[in-house]
């Protein structure tokens, strides 16, 4: 009974087989189905696993509210210490702008006001005006050009005499330069009383010179010539009793 039924099934499913026409046999096709390999299913879960991590950080910060407070923006920087703010001048004459802009200077030098006006030239014409303000103390000058202006307030750069005093009766100098653009460099100081003439004596024997008014003189140059008045050798005052000689020394 038992091969009987065997044989029966064994019937039963070729029957089957033909019926559903398949092209290849019923164990071939069982035996080919795939089978999942274990590290194909370790990688994907480990890709799901990552994906979803990162769907919830998105989420959470999308999500997040937005914070009202704005970045912190640093003040703007303070000047530096003990330097007045660059001076402005509405004054529509020279001497008024010179007033304006020496303010500043005159308070750090301990001053309320420029000493008389000496001198008033055009070292560059149509560019820079020069004006020499001076008294027993020293001296100012205030240099106005078409966009700028420079004043130096007993200053004397181009000697070893950084700080110069004008006595009357005494033989003095003061000298300096305005800058590059244009280049102009200027030679002034005190003479006693009664000088007939003022020389500016420069290296190679070369002597100009200078204008004088009174008690004091000045000399200016401009371009390349302002550059040789970093090495001025003396100033020479000519009195009725001679000829009075002051070196002038250079750091």
């Amino acid at each position: 009974m038992t091969d009987l039924d065997d044989e029966r099934l064994a019937n039963l499913v070729r029957a089957a087989h033909r019926d559903t026409h398949l092209a290849v046999p019923l164990a071939r096709i069982i035996g080919a189905r795939p089978r999942p390999r274990p590290v194909a299913v370790l990688a994907l879960a480990m890709g799901v696993l990552v994906g979803v991590v990162l769907l919830g950080a998105a989420f959470l910060l999308l999500a997040a509210p937005r914070s009202s407070e704005e970045p912190a923006v640093p003040p703007p920087s303070a000047s530096a210490q003990g330097k007045p703010p660059r001076p402005t001048s509405s004054a529509t004459t020279a001497q008024g702008r010179c007033t304006d802009y020496a303010a500043g200077e005159l308070a750090q030098a301990g001053l309320t006001e420029l000493p008389p006006l000496r001198f008033e030239v055009e070292p560059v014409p149509g560019r820079l005006r020069l004006l020499m303000y001076a008294d027993d103390r020293g001296s100012t000058a205030c240099w106005l050009g078409a966009e700028q202006h420079a004043v130096q307030v007993g200053v004397s750069d181009l000697t070893t005499a950084m700080r110069p005093s004008h006595p009357p009766g005494r033989l003095s100098n003061a000298s300096s330069a305005f800058g590059s653009e244009p280049a102009a460099a200027y030679t002034f100081g005190r003479v006693p009383a009664g000088a007939a003439r003022v020389e500016v004596h420069f290296p190679g024997g070369v002597v100009r010179e200078a204008e004088l008014d009174g008690e004091w003189y000045l000399l200016t140059g401009a371009g390349q010539q302002s550059y040789d008045f970093s090495e001025i050798t003396k100033i020479v005052a000519v009195m009725p009793d001679g000829p009075r000689e002051l070196p002038i020394q250079h750091g």
